[in-house]
């Protein structure tokens, strides 16, 4: 049904994946959506620990045996891969990869374990097939794509999102770059197509949502996911499906949680509008 990117042009930290995964999450809560989230960035196993204990030094291990080509990539991204280019991608095949976070509503791809970059670039060639084939049978696919655009790639998975959500902090430099990218790249980052997202945002300080609407030239105010800590804290314990559970059984109350979680559904929805104009959503 739709395939949305979360990308940022900025090399410096966007909150870009704690972004996607909040989202992601309270989405698939909240929404009657079949939701695939796939980490596609290199080196980086933020997202596995949003949801996941990883154990630092298995990690090392499977970094070992993969760069050694020892290793059953009977399993994850690894095991993807292998699908798509044996041409065994099938909706099924898919399932049978993923992590569950929520049954019939959540799955994770985490990213590939690989640390050498040529490996990593010769996997993601192959990601374009792999969310078209996922496209088929989830309603929604997710993607954490790589900063930047230091390989092609990545303008192929940008290409092939549907929605691009691009993200920036509370740094001027980063909306700076968000202008500048989106006059160099018209193409690429169609406005039609392209929701901005501030994260880690403050509206008691100058650098809020609406002073940032403004300065981007934006028609309406853009979404954005506020600086939580105990957002924060759940992130570093892989607790990220219980605090948006928790929060929802404690919605009614007025606390800084339910403010969070308030923020993150107006960015869900305002999503759901963009699948809506572009005719995406069924």
């Amino acid at each position: 049904m739709a395939i949305i990117g979360f990308w940022s042009g900025s090399k410096k930290e966007s909150g870009q994946t704690v972004s996607i995964a909040s989202i992601a999450t309270q989405m698939a809560i909240e929404h009657n959506y079949k939701i695939l989230l796939i980490d596609a960035t290199f080196d980086d196993d933020t997202m596995e620990r949003c949801f996941w204990n990883v154990n630092v030094n298995a990690k090392k291990d499977i970094a070992k045996q993969l760069n050694k080509g020892k290793m059953d990539i009977s399993s994850g991204a690894e095991g993807l891969v292998s699908a798509v280019a044996s041409n065994k991608a099938t909706p099924e095949v898919i399932t049978n990869f993923t992590r569950v976070v929520f049954k019939n509503r959540l799955d994770v791809v985490c990213g590939l374990k690989t640390k050498v970059r040529e490996d990593y670039v010769k996997s993601l060639m192959l990601y374009k097939d792999l969310l078209k084939a996922a496209d088929k049978y989830y309603d929604i696919v997710f993607v954490d794509l790589e900063k930047t655009l230091n390989d092609e790639t990545t303008k192929t998975l940008l290409e092939t999102s549907h929605i691009i959500v691009y993200n920036f902090t509370k740094n001027l430099k980063q909306a700076d770059e968000y202008l500048q990218f989106m006059q160099k790249y018209p193409e690429l980052l169609k406005r039609e197509k392209v929701i901005p997202l501030l994260s880690n945002s403050d509206d008691n300080t100058v650098y809020n949502p609406k002073n940032y609407t403004r300065y981007i030239n934006e028609k309406r105010e853009i979404i954005s996911i506020p600086y939580n800590t105990s957002y924060v804290k759940n992130i570093c314990e892989a607790g990220v499906a219980q605090f948006f559970l928790t929060t929802r059984l404690a919605s009614k109350l007025n606390d800084k949680n339910s403010e969070f979680a308030g923020a993150v559904e107006n960015s869900c929805k305002r999503i759901i509008e963009k699948l809506k104009e572009l005719n995406l959503k069924s």
